[in-house]
């Protein structure tokens, strides 16, 4: 299976292959050494994103939704303004290459295999906050009541968005759209 993603998505991928890198920049990189902990009903938690205001108790079948409020980070994107004409290729790799290092990072947490990352970016380019709305990225799980929007991408008409799961990370031929550049 091949890694799911709108039709903006794949427009986007097509002026040339994202090219992934292993280097962050500080805000990803701060989350992603921050790690994961395991929260209420085992909850897979970004550890930088859960705070003292999350609440801690919910029911179990609450724990995917849970854990979509809790695991949305933003990107920025202010560095990538420069080139216009790779903003977007760039900044879907940036998204891309941020899920695939913390999804590969809880592979030994329980349930990790039921652990899902949704990429987007904004590809309004009329839109007056275009270079100012970053890159998203959520992490939730299939358990309990968890989004279901990720399931119809095409709705999403000013939005590229890539869904990565961990049978991604195992098929690389699910990647092929993207590859490890310099």
């Amino acid at each position: 299976a091949a890694v799911k993603m709108n039709s903006r998505m794949i427009k986007v991928l097509m002026h040339g292959p994202a090219k992934l890198s292993h280097e962050l920049p500080p805000d990803l990189d701060q989350v992603a050494r921050a790690g994961w902990v395991l929260g209420p009903c085992g909850a897979i938690l970004l550890k930088s994103l859960w705070a003292s205001g999350w609440r801690t108790s919910i029911d179990a079948s609450e724990v995917g939704g849970y854990e979509f409020e809790v695991n949305e980070v933003y990107g920025s994107l202010a560095d990538l303004r420069v080139d216009r004409a790779t903003y977007l290729n760039r900044a879907m790799a940036r998204g891309v290459s941020f899920a695939i290092r913390m999804l590969k990072d809880a592979t030994d947490l329980p349930n990790a295999d039921t652990l899902i990352a949704t990429v987007g970016v904004s590809i309004d380019e009329k839109d007056e906050a275009f270079f100012l709305q970053g890159v998203t990225i959520r992490f939730f799980s299939r358990r309990g009541e968890y989004p279901t929007w990720f399931e119809d991408l095409e709705r999403y008409q000013r939005e590229a968005i890539a869904v990565l799961d961990m049978a991604d990370l195992a098929d690389l031929d699910s990647l092929a759209y993207f590859h490890y550049g310099k």
